[in-house]
C-alpha cells in the first residue's frame, strides 16, 4: 500500500513487505477470500502507520476499503451481523481492528 505522504513528496511509496518490518500483524479470525484479506491487512498496516488515533485508523480503513470495494457496508455498529465470507478480525501492534460488510437488513420488520 502507498504512503500517500511519501508519494507527495516524492520518495518511494511503503510496500506491505516494507510496512510489516515496523508493525507486527497477527489475523486472529477471517471469514474472507485471501485476496478481500491481503487488502484488509494492507490496508489496516497503512493507517497504523500514519495514524496514531484509533478513529483516524477506522475511518481509513473504512474509506480505503470501501473505495476498493464500492458496498463493502456503510454502518459502523457495535452488535454486527456480517455477510456469509465477508469479516476480518485481526491485529496491528496493538490495535485490533474488525472489518466486515454489514448486510443491509439483518432483521425483518416482522420478527420485531
Amino acid at each position: 500500500m502507498a504512503d500517500v505522504e511519501q508519494a507527495e513528496q516524492g520518495e518511494k511509496p511503503l510496500t506491505t513487505a516494507d510496512l510489516l518490518k515496523s508493525h507486527t500483524v497477527k489475523v486472529i479470525e477471517s471469514h474472507m477470500a485471501s485476496s478481500y484479506e491481503e487488502s484488509a491487512v494492507g490496508i489496516a498496516l497503512e493507517a497504523a502507520h500514519k495514524f496514531k488515533q484509533y478513529k483516524d485508523i477506522a475511518s481509513h480503513v473504512k474509506h480505503q476499503f470501501d473505495k476498493k470495494y464500492p458496498g463493502s457496508g456503510k454502518a459502523t455498529e457495535a452488535a454486527i451481523s456480517h455477510e456469509t465470507r465477508y469479516y476480518i478480525h485481526l491485529q496491528v501492534d496493538t490495535v485490533h481492528i474488525v472489518l466486515f460488510k454489514s448486510k443491509d437488513n439483518p432483521f425483518s420488520v416482522s420478527e420485531a
